[in-house]
């Protein structure tokens, strides 16, 4: 009785401790959790500043042959808008995505 009546103590106490450490416990809700890398050398452009957050978008970059099938690869954008909503700066990210299709015959 005592083992059972201990190994629910200790299943309670880890769901407890798995429960407080997640970000949507309401015990954190006043902290703001960040995920990333926090050593940031780049500093923000005050030109970037002014046009405010960027739209991002998918553009294509590059078409290729392959085996019979088509590949085309997509590059994502950041593109900064001005008061106007014209395009001031566009910005290319890492962000890729690649789509195949079988070429018509």
């Amino acid at each position: 009785m005592k083992k059972k009546l201990a190994a629910v103590i200790v299943v309670l106490l880890l769901a407890f401790a798995a429960y407080v450490e997640t970000p949507t416990a309401s015990i954190n809700k006043n902290y703001m959790y960040f995920y990333g890398d926090t050593n940031d050398t780049e500093e923000a452009s005050s030109n970037l500043d002014a046009l405010g957050s960027p739209e991002l978008e998918y553009q294509l970059d590059s078409t290729v042959e392959e085996d019979g099938f088509l590949i085309e690869t997509y590059r994502e954008y950041e593109l900064y808008k001005d008061s106007n909503g014209e395009v001031a700066k566009t910005v290319a990210t890492s962000n890729t995505q690649s789509i195949k299709y079988a070429e018509n015959e």
